[in-house]
């Protein structure tokens, strides 16, 4: 069976490279150039708040293109890795970030449980510290799809699109419960015995709180084959199709790979950031 995934307003004005800082100025010692590119890298740990958050930037020019990993539930689950081939398919005409949420990857450890509304908190501490300026276009994998529409709703100003790859959804919380065994789905704690210790069930509620909000950016959904009973498969989709019309112009596609895409479209994901770009160009 199918597992279920758990896990622009306009560009502003004045956001092209003329007006932006130098590198030295925006990163400080943390900027490297790269040998073989000759374009500015950003990389290294960043103090969110007592505490950092590992990040890394590659490639230049606006917007600015960041990748929101799926959630890590085991060690070795992914990290800011996942983002596999795009950075390098996008940092020719973008700059591209990835980073590692707390308790992942390179990033450090935090106490109790995270939500995804903490991690919308984090990310905007991190680019805000380490001097990457937006406007931003938020790549999001599985639940880092949910932080993603999560950042959008409260920093609106600063998200130019948005293209989540077969995002969480809050709707799927109910569909948990019409069409699955009992116990499917996040739980209640089960938080505490996972890696990056963040409560899907929390998120999902956080992102249900936002769903009467619409907001005139693109946002493209790419959903992955379905492969689960046409009764679940009909309500995935009308889930994907009621989430997009939120956005305008909200646009969802199906592809023929699973959910885990990146690694297996990375050309065509590349692609449809480019094409929220020239969207939120147009407006």
């Amino acid at each position: 069976m199918y597992v279920l995934a758990i896990a622009l307003a306009p560009l502003a004005a004045g956001c092209g490279s003329g007006d932006e800082a130098s590198d030295k100025e925006l990163f400080g010692d943390t900027a490297s150039t790269s040998a073989a590119s000759s374009r500015p890298t950003i990389e290294g740990l960043f103090d969110v708040g007592g505490r950092k958050l590992y990040l890394r930037c590659t490639g230049s020019g606006s917007p600015t293109v960041v990748f929101l990993h799926g959630s890590v539930q085991s060690a070795g689950d992914g990290d800011h890795r996942a983002a596999g081939k795009l950075p390098s398919l996008l940092e020719d005409d973008r700059r591209v970030c990835v980073y590692d949420r707390a308790n992942v990857g390179r990033s450090d450890e935090v106490r109790g449980r995270v939500t995804g509304r903490d991690s919308a908190k984090d990310l905007h501490a991190l680019l805000e510290v380490a001097k990457v300026r937006g406007p931003y276009v938020l790549v999001g994998q599985s639940l880092g799809g949910a932080i993603s529409d999560l950042y959008a709703a409260a920093y609106p100003t600063e998200v130019a699109g948005m293209v989540l790859l077969d995002s969480t959804l809050p709707a799927y919380l109910g569909m948990y419960k019409r069409l699955y065994p009992p116990g499917s789905g996040p739980q209640p704690d089960e938080w505490k015995h996972e890696t990056e210790r963040l409560d899907r069930l929390a998120t999902f509620r956080q992102t249900g709180t936002i769903q009467h909000r619409r907001a005139r950016i693109p946002v493209t959904y790419i959903a992955a084959k379905l492969v689960v009973a046409p009764n679940i498969a009909s309500a995935i989709r009308s889930a994907q199709e009621a989430f997009v019309r939120r956005f305008a112009p909200g646009r969802r596609i199906e592809v023929e790979a699973p959910h885990g895409m990146v690694a297996v479209i990375p050309q065509q994901i590349a692609h449809e950031v480019e094409q929220v770009i020239a969207a939120a160009e147009r407006h």
